[in-house]
């Protein structure tokens, strides 16, 4: 068995992708089909949070157990895949604060009072960890970085956690892999090359240049198929602006008016699902008076979950002077007002300022930056003979109908069905099963295998029972720590 392993291996990258038969008079005869022999052999998985497990801004073992990773081994029958388990509370994107967590309703962080080192449950694990997901990885960190310093942050500390240089030999994300001898290797790389840009408000010069993630991706392919026989599964980038973290507040966007308004959350059908509904500020029967927003960028298009908190507090809600300026009648302005403050709002006049905000022009250039990354993604595909997952389309799915009873939506308006996690931007338990899915279809098409689908249903419910009010602003902001 041993020798039909390894012979196998050899011819992998031939076979699985030019449809030779095993059988074959030319080709050594094998007690299991190539697929089957990829499978049971190691399986490693190589990318940024959405591999590590990342939730809800953090790191913590009882998220870590149902990354898409983990739960992909468990549909393998596998029982020892390693990964860099962080016990409670966990460690936060943000320094010296925990995961986010539902307070009284609130989600919000806490202090974390411990050496965030002393928390990695396997730090004295002997060789790498199967899954080599690292927060806040960008595709040029995965074949750089071998720790925070190297790092494109160059503070990140999860790369020391899970890497472990210099005990590994200084070795990098890609290079820990291969040293593994992996039969089946996941690579999932290159959102964070465009979402630093969205969740920092539009700030395109935060976006990788396309000739950079090309080079980048073909380097890391090349590395990857010369040093490994792998059966090698991609997937592609999602929309940012298809995230809740972003799109969340999108239906304040009053698209008659052209401007902003003032709106809040309600279960308007009555079917245990939070719509956005514009506030009316006019005491009268059959009128309407929507408040517009003072916001520093014109043609906003999003507002991101930063402003939701900052709103709160005042900033974007428009004083007199304020309205006045936009055009309207003192007295009306006055009585705007008096309005809104009896509605528990704080007009303050200051602006929201552009770091929440994203234009539409903004928006369109990151969404072409992502179908370039895409479109390089599928070509060098093709060129590395790599099946890719589409998670990009997997995404939009998720907003348009929903996948598996579950939902895009931010936990604010469907705390029940949601897939993402308390940031808006990771997803929870239910979401990273979806996520499995989409790459066990892939496995099972390119391989001829059976692994069964992950069951959803299984992890969905995350938040039911818990009161989901509102987000504490630090809490929002934590997510973009590790960039």
């Amino acid at each position: 068995m041993k020798r039909t392993l390894i012979i196998a291996l050899m011819f992998a990258s031939v076979i699985l992708y030019s449809g030779c038969d095993l059988s074959a008079p030319d080709q050594p005869e094998l007690n299991a089909t190539l697929g089957q022999v990829v499978a049971q052999g190691k399986f490693v998985a190589v990318g940024n949070s959405l591999t590590a497990g990342f939730q809800s801004s953090g790191m913590v073992e009882t998220a870590q157990v149902n990354s898409y990773p983990a739960l992909i081994a468990r549909q393998l029958g596998k029982q020892s895949f390693q990964q860099p388990l962080i016990a409670e509370p966990g460690i936060g994107s943000t320094s010296g604060m925990t995961p986010l967590q539902l307070v009284n309703g609130d989600i919000t962080a806490q202090p974390l009072t411990v050496n965030p080192l002393t928390l990695l449950k396997n730090a004295t694990l002997a060789r790498p960890y199967d899954n080599l997901g690292v927060p806040g990885a960008t595709l040029h960190d995965v074949f750089n970085a071998t720790g925070a310093a190297t790092s494109a942050s160059g503070s990140n500390l999860f790369f020391d956690m899970i890497l472990r240089n210099p005990n590994l030999g200084n070795t990098t994300q890609i290079e820990q892999a291969i040293l593994l001898n992996p039969s089946l290797m996941i690579l999932w790389i290159g959102n964070n090359d465009a979402l630093g840009a969205a969740l920092a408000g539009g700030n395109i010069n935060l976006l990788t240049p396309t000739a950079n993630f090309t080079a980048d991706y073909t380097s890391v392919l090349t590395k990857i198929r010369t040093s490994t026989h792998a059966a090698l599964i991609l997937a592609n980038i999602p929309y940012v602006t298809d995230i809740p973290f972003v799109n969340a507040l999108d239906g304040v966007i009053n698209a008659g008016m052209g401007v902003p308004v003032i709106s809040t959350v309600a279960d308007v059908n009555g079917d245990g699902v939070n719509e956005v509904v514009n506030v009316d500020f006019n005491p009268l029967p059959n009128a309407e008076l929507y408040v517009p927003l003072v916001t520093e960028e014109t043609g906003v298009a999003h507002l991101t979950i930063p402003a939701l908190s900052m709103y709160q507090a005042g900033v974007g809600v428009p004083d007199s002077a304020a309205l006045v300026a936009m055009g309207f009648p003192s007295l009306n302005a006055s009585a705007m007002v008096a309005a809104m403050k009896a509605n528990g709002l704080v007009p303050t006049g200051q602006p929201l300022p552009g770091s929440v905000t994203i234009t539409a022009s903004e928006a369109t250039t990151i969404k072409t930056r992502v179908d370039e990354f895409n479109g390089v993604i599928a070509s060098l595909a093709q060129t590395f003979q790599a099946p890719v997952a589409d998670m990009n389309a997997a995404l939009s799915v998720l907003n348009a109908s929903g996948i598996d009873g579950m939902s895009g939506k931010f936990v604010l308006l469907d705390p029940v069905h949601t897939a993402f996690s308390l940031d808006g931007v990771h997803p929870n338990d239910a979401g990273y099963a979806i996520v499995a899915n989409q790459f066990i279809t892939v496995i099972n098409g390119a391989l001829g295998l059976q692994v069964p689908q992950v069951n959803v249903s299984d992890y969905a419910g995350q938040y039911v029972g818990k009161p989901v009010a509102k987000i504490a602003l630090e809490a929002a902001e934590q997510v973009k720590a590790i960039f």
